[in-house]
């Protein structure tokens, strides 16, 4: 249900960002549709969904519409029809001309495009949608660029979708050499084919083996690129000429489901990873977040802002696997927090269902050397290295989140200590903050301690007051490294220290795969 919420609430929050009100609504029909604004009123008042579509998309629509002779009195008659997608109504459009329908091609045939193609052909012809002298084998045959001849016994009682379906099996068998065995492969996943036309399938088949140079090979095994859009194929490497130093044909051969992505869609999600300076190289290792659409990487990266344990991780410039597995990834955090683990790395977040659940079941609270370098690195730059080596230096260095040294430097900087100053003392970056400050004020207001070091607190220098505050820290532990657990953890100082973990019988199949377990009744 977790999810679901997320969902809904992601989906709600897209369309409250494209709304139009009423009145911009009245303004952008009225000169559209040849109407006054009290009759776009009334109709928007009866069809209020027409509010939250997009008015690009729309104005879009509006102009195909116009473009194959609908009427706006069709449109005021089936407002639904403004509810499909362009692709869909060009589809529907090329289908129903191809099997005859010219002169009855209106804006009824298009919403009825379903019910029409299931009926046979003598159906047609007596409700003359098509010719009576019509034959429906050879015109079919006139929509192809090569010759294809289903071998196919057929009549009038015939279904108009069932001789569509034995044209698309020649033309593929043909084309692509494809065995029976493909086929019937393809249309068990990818049965949807059928309401593309003969002309965009053909189309789409030409730009994949000759524009990206697709094998017969790489196009079967990827038969889904077949709903492709095929000006979208062409305007993509016109677009985004390449993408981290591939150009778009090879991220294609890589990566072949950004072909279903549109365009424009690539264009904005690339922008928005541009402003967050994450490298272009990163995306290639995570293109799945081309397929979301701008607004949700936008909204999730906004609420990635909003957990501690994600924003410091929004300098990684692996974030993009948090921005794909955030429901996922959120679940998890929540879940390791209740066994008191501090340290889940980006990778345990974000990673296969058993690989998490191995991190769970060993039970070893530590974080990953790489997450604590890319953080080293935001802050100290070309630094980061000898940061590293020194951090490295302390035996309990990898049982610190980022999120608490991310901290511990914020406060340290509004106390007015430079970047200097920390890096050169940078264990301190490991310490709870309430130790640092206690110490820091003993220094600062307590004469027994100032008498016992034998230093004057006046003459000390920023940087030699973090090295006195980290001396009275280890001091206190003996120099052992304990004292990077806070207070209320009890945990061995070795690096073999493991948490105590109780797992609930739900881990196996539930909290692996990013979900919350169902509450058993009767439980609080």
């Amino acid at each position: 249900m977790f999810g679901l919420r997320v969902f809904f609430r992601t989906m709600c929050k897209e369309s409250t960002k494209e709304n139009m009100s009423v009145l911009e609504a009245i303004r952008f029909f009225a000169p559209r549709l040849e109407a006054d604004h009290l009759k776009v009123q009334r109709w928007l008042t009866k069809n209020p969904a027409l509010l939250q579509l997009d008015k690009t998309e729309l104005d879009k629509k509006l102009t195909y519409l116009k473009y194959v002779y609908i009427s706006p009195e069709e449109i005021f008659e089936h407002p639904n029809i403004l509810c499909n997608h362009l692709v869909t109504l060009e589809n529907r459009t090329t289908i129903l001309r191809e099997c005859g329908l010219v002169e009855s091609l209106n804006l009824t045939a298009l919403v009825n495009y379903i019910r029409l193609i299931r009926k046979n052909i003598d159906l047609l012809k007596r409700h003359r949608l098509i010719p009576q002298d019509l034959n429906m084998y050879e015109q079919f045959q006139r929509q192809f660029e090569c010759t294809v001849e289903p071998k196919v016994r057929w009549d009038e009682q015939t279904l108009l979708q069932d001789l569509r379906i034995a044209f698309f099996n020649a033309f593929l068998a043909k084309r692509l050499d494809m065995t029976e065995t493909e086929l019937a492969k393809l249309w068990k996943s990818y049965s949807k084919i059928k309401h593309k036309s003969f002309g965009h399938t053909q189309r789409v088949v030409d730009i994949l083996q000759y524009e990206y140079k697709f094998s017969r090979e790489k196009l079967i095994a990827n038969l889904y690129l077949l709903h492709s859009d095929p000006e979208n194929l062409l305007r993509l490497p016109a677009e985004v000429p390449a993408i981290g130093g591939l150009t778009m044909r090879e991220v294609a051969m890589k990566h072949p489901k950004v072909l279903m992505v549109n365009y424009e869609s690539v264009v904005k999600v690339m922008a928005i990873l541009k402003e967050l300076n994450i490298p272009e190289g990163e995306l290639l290792k995570c293109m799945t977040v081309l397929t979301l659409s701008p607004l949700t990487v936008a909204d999730r990266l906004e609420r990635l802002k909003n957990v501690k344990e994600f924003e410091v991780l929004t300098k990684h410039p692996r974030v993009l696997k948090l921005i794909q597995y955030q429901t996922k990834a959120t679940i998890r955090l929540e879940y390791l927090q209740q066994l008191k683990v501090r340290c889940a790395s980006l990778d345990v977040l974000s990673s296969h269902s058993q690989n998490f659940e191995r991190y769970v079941r060993e039970g070893c609270d530590r974080t990953k050397g790489r997450d604590t370098a890319h953080f080293l690195k935001y802050i100290f730059g070309d630094r980061a290295d000898a940061a590293l080596q020194k951090i490295r230096r302390h035996p309990n260095w990898f049982h610190v989140p980022i999120a608490q040294m991310q901290d511990t430097f914020e406060a340290l900087l509004k106390l007015k200590y430079s970047r200097e100053d920390i890096l050169d003392n940078v264990h301190i970056l490991l310490y709870p903050l309430n130790r640092i400050e206690e110490k820091l004020s003993a220094l600062i207001d307590d004469r027994k301690v100032q008498d016992e070091l034998g230093v004057e607190i006046y003459r000390a220098s920023k940087m030699q007051l973090l090295a006195l505050a980290l001396y009275l820290i280890e001091l206190e532990f003996h120099f052992t490294g304990d004292g990077v657990w806070p207070e209320q953890q009890i945990q061995q100082s070795d690096s073999g220290s493991s948490i105590t973990i109780e797992l609930p019988n739900s881990l196996s199949t539930e909290y692996k795969f990013g979900k919350k377990p169902a509450i058993a009744p009767g439980s609080s």
